[in-house]
């Protein structure tokens, strides 16, 4: 339940964003209660994440899960029209995981982060990734920082 009261916001904000997105798939890369939620509302997406275990609670039908690490992504190089991803603000080496999360996704496409860190660094670390027209609102105790990726 606690989980939901506080995931409820970032669910919110994250639907609005990805209503932008261009056609593609959509990654969750590292928050399966994300792609849950998002699961529930309808969105089609493919779920990412190192552990077996909380992919099992994904719903069968439309939701495919992926074990994978999230600084080694399973996708070819511009292959998703969005990626959503959490974790990269508590890492040291944040630039690389970035620019995996950026290859994955078409130029033009959304990559949106979810982070506990400031949101002055956050806006940093995307600006420094490449992305172009930023975004950001908090929800709950996230802040999601929204961009489109650039093939320059």
């Amino acid at each position: 339940m606690l989980d939901g009261l506080f995931l409820g916001p970032v669910v919110t904000a994250v639907a609005e964003v990805l209503g932008g997105a261009p056609p593609g798939p959509v990654a969750i890369v590292g928050h399966p209660a994300l792609a849950r939620g998002l699961a529930a509302r309808g969105r089609t997406l493919i779920a990412v994440d190192a552990a077996a275990r909380p992919l099992r609670k994904l719903p069968r039908e439309g939701t495919p899960a992926v074990r994978a690490r999230g600084d080694a992504l399973p996708f070819g190089d511009r292959t998703l029209g969005a990626l959503v991803a959490h974790g990269a603000g508590d890492r040291a080496d944040w630039e690389d995981v970035l620019a995996e999360w950026s290859r994955a996704v078409i130029d033009g496409g959304l990559l949106v982060l979810l982070d506990k860190v400031p949101a002055v660094e956050q806006s940093r670390r995307a600006l420094c990734a490449g992305l172009a027209e930023l975004r950001q609102r908090p929800a709950g105790r996230m802040v999601v920082t929204s961009g489109l990726v650039t093939a320059l």
